[in-house]
């Protein structure tokens, strides 16, 4: 089997569902997005940088605690969504950057806030991508990292990534919340806090977003009403209609 070119898939992906990305309740508000501005709080940057922002929601919400931010994405339409979201709001320092996670534009230690919400688990390469952050991240620097994690349970763990790949061809791993504080540690941030939450997620909602085909829409469907009791626990599923669940998410504070 050919690899999957996950950089490609991403920009094809998010590029033709920007506008329902845009208007998703998921992304425009939060109880992650609200951690990260606390997590923020009394950050004086004269850079930040969002990474894989998307509309932008993220880089508004932190464009408190710096002279400049930079809302990084791979799809151009998401930024223009980006674009606009910032001229409706008034905020004159956001400025879009087209740029890939794994190969980021912008000059050793150069960033004093790096941020990345609901992104990581749609890069090619997490372990180049957080190399990346520690590269660009100036030294005493804040990264806040949102993302969905797995369970520890290995075939948990496997179950969640196959049904978030059906669901969406970009999507490249989640990990687990001891693989990503190693990952961290291992490039030289210092871990300050995290938060464990649950992202509700409504079943039709969250494939209509991704535009996932009808015939594996089905099949997830079956996968969820038939899910293991472990399963079933760990994402809590509730059968009765409207299907909902939720995935576990991580939002960590670390320092460079």
């Amino acid at each position: 089997m050919a690899e999957r070119d996950i950089t490609r898939l991403s920009q094809q992906q998010f590029s033709s569902q920007a506008l329902g990305y845009s208007k998703s309740q998921t992304f425009t508000a939060g109880a992650d997005l609200d951690a990260i501005v606390s997590m923020a709080n009394g950050v004086k940057a004269k850079y930040a940088v969002d990474i894989g922002s998307g509309a932008g929601f993220t880089a508004f919400a932190v464009s408190l605690f710096s002279s400049t931010v930079l809302s990084t994405d791979l799809a151009l339409p998401m930024l223009q969504h980006a674009i606009e979201g910032a001229s409706s709001r008034g905020l004159t320092n956001v400025a879009p950057a087209l740029a890939s996670a794994e190969s980021l534009p912008f000059a050793d230690g150069s960033i004093g806030l790096l941020t990345c919400r609901l992104a990581a688990h749609h890069f090619s390469d997490v372990t180049v991508g957080v190399s990346e952050w520690a590269r660009v991240t100036e030294p005493g620097g804040t990264m806040i990292l949102v993302d969905t994690v797995t369970p520890e349970d290995p075939d948990v763990a496997s179950w969640m990534n196959d049904i978030e790949l059906r669901r969406d061809g970009s999507h490249s791993r989640d990990l687990s919340v001891q693989q990503w504080g190693d990952l961290l540690t291992a490039n030289g941030f210092t871990i300050e806090e995290t938060v464990l939450m649950k992202i509700p997620l409504e079943f039709d909602d969250w494939v209509q977003r991704s535009g996932t085909a009808a015939d594996v829409v089905e099949a997830m469907r079956a996968d969820y009403l038939n899910a293991p009791d472990a399963v079933a626990e760990a994402f809590g599923i509730e059968t009765d209609e409207p299907l909902r669940f939720f995935w576990p998410c991580l939002v960590l504070r670390a320092t460079k």
